[in-house]
């Protein structure tokens, strides 16, 4: 664990995943579980270790959770998601991970519950926290699970439809590192076929968005030259969506934008190498 938790608190479970964690990071409103609120979930793919506590005579849950939140702003950690009792949404308890590790403690009103979600980057692998506190006859439960990312190397990003869908919400595009391309070449490499699988799968989840597929060089070259170059790819990740996933053609607009809008200095290998990507944008 990123901190100790206090000497009182009795464990009374834990568990380990070693695939993929659902870290919950924005109101859980519909129905279905996690799978029908893609927006407010992030798909940690990875390693994570789940415990349970209880604490015995700890006060209320909004003081322990800022107590710990604080340890762990402290070790590094960032906010991602907090929310209190009914600010959770509808649907929180029910797919909340104190409810999905020990539902006998988390099963109770929500009005008394927290949640905090919090991220800490690291050159490893970034590392998630999902902290949820809840009254308990013996009082309070504690679910504190730890998720760890796997390292991801500069132009071999891959996000899943979830994580697009959140910085659609947020900041209205998302950036797609793991479309690979030959150079000067139009052709889709076949180890991109996992992210335009996702990009399907965002789609197919919500049939009434539409998106601007626009795609991205670095400054190798005319911009001229650049500019065709971008709108190509763009076409052709267009081209693979309608054809191997169905999807209409009409909600989906290629745009080349040649080095026109770096997300990093051309000056070193590093920095073209982030400047060639695709990006999504609701249109």
């Amino acid at each position: 664990m990123p901190i100790a938790m206090p000497a009182k608190a009795k464990p009374l479970a834990a568990a380990r995943s070693k695939n993929t964690y659902p870290l919950i990071v924005g109101r859980i409103v519909q129905l279905g579980g996690i799978p029908g609120n893609i927006s407010a979930v992030r798909v940690v793919d990875g390693s994570a270790l789940q415990r349970t506590f209880i604490m015995p005579d700890a006060g209320s849950a909004k003081a322990l959770a800022a107590t710990l939140a604080q340890q762990l702003t402290q070790a590094g950690f960032k906010p991602l998601f907090s929310c209190d009792g009914a600010t959770c949404g509808p649907r929180f308890q029910k797919v909340s991970p104190g409810y999905r590790a020990a539902p006998a403690h988390f099963d109770g009103p929500m009005a008394g519950q927290v949640y905090r979600a919090m991220r800490r980057p690291g050159a490893n692998g970034d590392e998630y926290v999902a902290l949820q506190i809840a009254p308990d006859d013996a009082g309070l439960a504690v679910q504190f699970d730890v998720a760890r990312s796997q390292p991801r190397e500069v132009g071999a990003i891959s996000v899943d439809a979830a994580e697009m869908a959140r910085q659609l919400t947020q900041t209205g595009h998302v950036a797609l590192h793991g479309i690979f391309f030959g150079t000067d070449s139009v052709r889709i490499k076949p180890e991109s076929r996992s992210m335009v699988d996702q990009i399907a799968k965002l789609l197919e989840n919500k049939p009434k968005l539409r998106l601007l597929v626009v795609g991205h060089t670095d400054n190798q070259g005319s911009f001229a030259y650049n500019q065709a170059l971008s709108e190509r790819r763009a076409k052709a990740v267009v081209q693979a969506l309608v054809k191997q996933h169905g999807i209409n053609p009409g909600r989906l607009k290629p745009v080349g934008v040649s080095y026109a809008a770096p997300s990093a200095s051309n000056a070193t290998a590093a920095g073209r190498a982030k400047n060639r990507r695709v990006e999504l944008v609701p249109w």
